[in-house]
């Protein structure tokens, strides 16, 4: 076996492999005797075929396999030898590799393309601006989360007819401009709310209503609020044509809500760990959880900015052809040019960061680590956030362990701490300019595209 590089660019080289038949030739005599030890022909006894002609019914899709095995060990192991840092993987290189005869061929020349990593450098210092925004709780956040407070922690009766306020809960099935169901239409169960709707001839077909009817209505012209259409009918892809549809109402039940009083006893069910006497604590402590939910968001975009910041101070080059098409034969099928040329500046961010987030893991590793307790504590955090864990405790190492057996679940786990890290080493290493700004701005400023 001869293996060689070329470069064909800065950042792209071809790697030529030149098999002999002793390379291969042992793995496909081992595997063709266990063929024959289950090959079955008339006149033959189970295992005593003649190897002439196992080799004759065989003997090319052995090769075929053992080729192509001994082909893909021997680039790895070159690639990890020379220490080539690839991006993506390895693509055939058709145009070199011509004239392949598995049959009559017994050495063969391949030939693969490879992208390598840019070589960069980054460091984390006091010259990197980036803001760091804080989002200032206004009054009226605060009256619409006791309202919100007081309904959900109201007590629901089923009347049998509907009023102005109730709610109508059942499922919602799309239907055309006749009113007649949508065949593969959408179907979700759904609570349409009185106050969620805006238009006044809806509200009215609301009202008066009881178990078994049926209303038919434009959600979108109804509610004219995108995300709380997107909810009743669970579609949240971006621009979902479905969500302009008609939809008919089957209703299944009337719910009425007596809103809570404010007062001690409702204090202490929102925050059932706090000393809570007067409506002014308990305002203060609700705008401390708004605080602290925002924190969540603004952290997030300013994690969002500085990598923004950081890829472009650290100028990385990719081989942007070689990359543009691995991500089409990664993705056959499933993505056009069209849809790659006008998508691929997001490919390439995220190529990016990936290089510069190994970098980062690599120059701060302690700092970065996710231990196993780590992923634990954070698990136990969401019982403890929905006051489960001292009820639940002697169970709660059981739990933690079922959530963690998934692997899916268990590596956003990692990913959401190791976030926090960035955040953390970020906050630490840059310079973060404090902002203070609406929730209407923040909006706004995270809504934009670069």
């Amino acid at each position: 076996m001869n293996i060689t590089q070329e470069s064909t660019g800065d950042l792209t080289a071809t790697i030529q492999i030149k098999l002999k038949e002793g390379d291969y030739i042992d793995a496909v005599n081992k595997q063709l005797v266990e063929y024959r030890k289950k090959a079955t022909m008339p006149g033959f006894r189970p295992g005593k075929v003649p190897m002439g002609m196992v080799k004759k019914m065989y003997g090319n899709s052995v090769i075929v396999d053992e080729v192509n095995k001994t082909l893909s060990e021997a680039l790895n192991k070159y690639i990890v030898e020379n220490k080539i840092n690839v991006l993506g993987n390895p693509i055939p290189n058709t145009e070199k590799t011509t004239n392949i005869d598995f049959a009559n061929q017994q050495e063969f020349d391949f030939f693969f393309d490879v992208g390598i990593a840019p070589k960069f450098e980054i460091k984390l210092s006091k010259d990197i601006k980036v803001p760091l925004y804080s989002i200032k709780v206004s009054e009226k956040e605060i009256d619409d989360a006791v309202e919100d407070i007081k309904v959900r922690f109201g007590e629901d009766e089923n009347p049998e007819v509907s009023e102005e306020g109730d709610a109508l809960q059942g499922k919602f099935i799309e239907v055309d401009a006749d009113g007649n169901t949508v065949n593969g239409g959408v179907e979700n169960d759904g609570f349409l709310k009185y106050d969620d709707v805006k238009l006044k001839t809806a509200q009215k077909m609301l009202v008066g209503k009881k178990i078994g009817d049926k209303i038919t209505l434009n959600l979108m012209k109804a509610l004219k609020d995108e995300s709380k259409v997107a909810s009743l009918l669970n579609r949240h892809e971006k621009g979902d044509e479905k969500l302009n549809s008609d939809y008919t109402l089957e209703i299944s039940k009337v719910v009425r809500t007596h809103i809570a009083e404010v007062g001690e006893e409702l204090y202490k069910k929102v925050f059932p760990t706090r000393e809570i006497k007067t409506e002014g604590e308990f305002r203060t402590a609700l705008a401390e959880d708004l605080s602290n939910h925002y924190q969540r968001d603004t952290e997030r975009q300013f994690l969002g900015d500085t990598i923004k910041e950081l890829i472009k101070i650290a100028k990385i080059k990719l081989p942007d052809d070689f990359m543009k098409r691995w991500l089409m034969e990664s993705n056959e099928g499933k993505i056009t040019q069209e849809q790659l040329d006008n998508q691929y500046d997001n490919y390439a961010q995220t190529f990016k960061w990936q290089l510069l987030e190994g970098e980062l893991l690599k120059e701060h590793k302690e700092a970065m680590e996710v231990k196993d307790d780590e992923v634990r504590a954070k698990v136990a955090g969401y019982f403890q956030a929905m006051g489960g864990a001292s009820e639940m405790s002697p169970q709660i190492d059981g739990i933690i362990d079922q959530v963690l057996s998934n692997p899916e679940e268990k590596q956003k786990i990692f990913n959401d701490i190791q976030d926090e890290k960035l955040i953390k080493l970020f906050k630490e290493s840059i310079s973060s300019k404090k902002k203070s700004v609406t929730k209407d701005k923040f909006i706004e400023i995270a809504s934009k595209i670069d």
